[in-house]
């Protein structure tokens, strides 16, 4: 059936979920802004048309459907005690400013056989519904899907709607183009691709608006709230950052995983470097890549789909299974225990880079995992502090290495959190590509724990077959569209693919030699 309207983090795992009966009325948790203040219509206006309609008409004539659309809106939508309504009779509202990724949680409430909806990016739909309805839903399905998808899941996996009448709250995420939705708590759509309902030929919009959708129906909302994960802003930047082409063509299509889970300390790099170590490949060819923060994904036979992990600041003991872990393990018909579940998981990604497939680590990668010896081996070291975050010096060691073209030769300054590391780190097990320029860098610095000046910044090494790069840099969000560096960090995924060839001998046993 057609749904038109006349005219969506580290993130999901570690969420504090705030349900409606909890929630101090439109007062946003931390790390969230309101994008309904409780009191007026200040920040939304009216619906006009879709994206596409929009995006073909003249500035003047989109300036005069918006006027109309606001007057709608102003009719037909008011506050009532902290509580947005709508009378059932106008047009939909939208936000004013347009996002790209993001987490939202929205509460709504509706009457019997009432039907709304949460648009995406413009995009229809996060479902809203009475599922007792059974007309326009025989099938009694609840609340949460997307419900306009034609190649991807559209229903929920699981009723989590509240009677009719009560509050329901959803959680929603959208990173790239995939939508999860918790609502009420449950999860009922996970990790899904959201798609373009407008241009069905086309990838969902990678920025828009968020809109409460119209279906002639009384409808109630409050406790809208927004944490922006990457900004149309910084999405812009990395689109003018990102290099034209890769330095190698692929040997063959390539798979990446970028991998963003963690524990503990949230960067809120990570989904700007997920982003864009996602744009690297599309931009360039090197390779496609799905961006996860779902650790059952790292599954033998489902990692074994991709040719390499890129783990994006995926700080803490990741790698210990959560209840969310195990419940989808056990859907997938694997009873375990949870550590039965763990050396599953670490076995797993031991083989997939041992037997030639390719592991890559950005920031907090070497911050991981202390209680797992070989992760710290196979990345090549642990963090040791950061004593450092301010104008550095940056010492490129081997100016000969494939993977050093991009700085020319060339050493060069930073402004990042820059790592020191202890064991496993050592340079007779690593070929160490970038340090620290101590001669360059305050080294007056408290929390400088090493006295031998080696302070490595990225490195490569071998691991069974297969190959690992790492680099500390990128902490901070602009590494991710210095172009420079999304150069080198290409170079580096392709180096973990295979398809860039590059020494991977131990630095000190090249020393020894020269």
């Amino acid at each position: 059936m057609l749904r038109l309207v006349c005219c969506f983090g580290l993130l999901l795992s570690t969420a504090t979920f705030v349900f409606a009966e909890d929630a101090k009325l439109n007062e946003p948790p931390q790390g969230f802004k309101a994008l309904f203040n409780g009191k007026d219509l200040t920040g939304w206006k009216g619906l006009v048309a879709n994206p596409k309609a929009r995006a073909e008409m003249s500035k003047e004539k989109l300036a005069e459907e918006q006027a109309k659309a606001d007057e709608s809106m102003n009719a037909h939508w008011a506050v009532e005690d902290g509580v947005m309504v709508f009378d059932g009779k106008g047009q939909s509202i939208c936000t004013a400013k347009d996002y790209a990724d993001f987490e939202m949680y929205v509460d709504f409430k509706i009457k019997e056989a009432g039907d709304s909806g949460i648009y995406l990016r413009g995009s229809p739909q996060v479902q809203i519904w009475d599922p007792t309805n059974l007309g326009p839903n025989p099938k009694g399905v609840g609340s949460g899907g997307l419900y306009n998808n034609q190649k991807n899941p559209s229903e929920p996996i699981a009723n989590a709607d509240k009677p009719v009448g009560e509050w329901n709250t959803f959680f929603i995420r959208m990173v790239d183009d995939r939508v999860t939705v918790k609502l009420n708590g449950e999860l009922v759509v996970d990790d899904v691709v959201l798609e373009n309902y407008w241009e069905r030929d086309k990838p969902i919009y990678r920025t828009g608006q968020i809109e409460l959708q119209n279906h002639g129906n009384t409808l109630y909302f409050r406790n809208i709230y927004i944490r922006e994960l990457v900004t149309p802003e910084q999405l812009e930047k990395m689109e003018k950052a990102m290099p034209e082409e890769a330095r190698v063509e692929p040997k063959k299509p390539e798979n990446v995983l970028v991998f963003i889970r963690y524990d503990g300390f949230r960067h809120s790099s990570i989904p700007v470097g997920a982003v864009a170590t996602k744009m690297l490949g599309e931009t360039t060819g090197a390779y496609s890549a799905r961006i996860t923060n779902d650790l059952t994904m790292l599954q033998p036979e489902i990692l074994d789909q991709y040719d390499s992990l890129v783990m994006v600041n995926t700080t803490g003991e990741w790698i210990k299974p959560r209840d969310e872990d195990m419940q989808k393990l056990a859907a997938a018909g694997k009873q375990m225990s949870k550590d039965e579940a763990e050396q599953m998981f670490k076995q797993s990604l031991l083989d997939f880079v041992s037997n030639g497939k390719g592991l890559v680590g950005f920031h907090a990668a070497s911050d991981a995992n202390y209680k797992w010896p070989e992760f710290g081996k196979m990345v090549g070291g642990y963090f040791h502090g950061h004593p450092w975050h301010e104008n550095v010096g940056i010492k490129i060691d081997d100016p000969d290495h494939p993977l050093m073209a991009a700085f020319g030769g060339e050493n060069f300054n930073i402004v990042d959190e820059i790592y020191q590391f202890r064991d496993p780190y050592s340079r007779e097990a690593l070929h160490v590509l970038l340090s620290l320029d101590v001669e360059n860098t305050n080294m007056e610095k408290r929390g400088i724990h090493r006295t031998d000046d080696d302070f490595a910044v990225s490195w490569v090494r071998s691991w069974g077959k297969g190959r690992v790069f790492y680099s500390s840099l990128g902490h901070r969000e602009e590494i991710f569209w210095n172009p420079q560096i999304l150069k080198f960090y290409l170079d580096g995924i392709q180096f973990s693919l295979g398809d860039l060839d590059g020494p991977t001998t131990p630095s000190a046993s090249e020393t020894a030699q020269n």
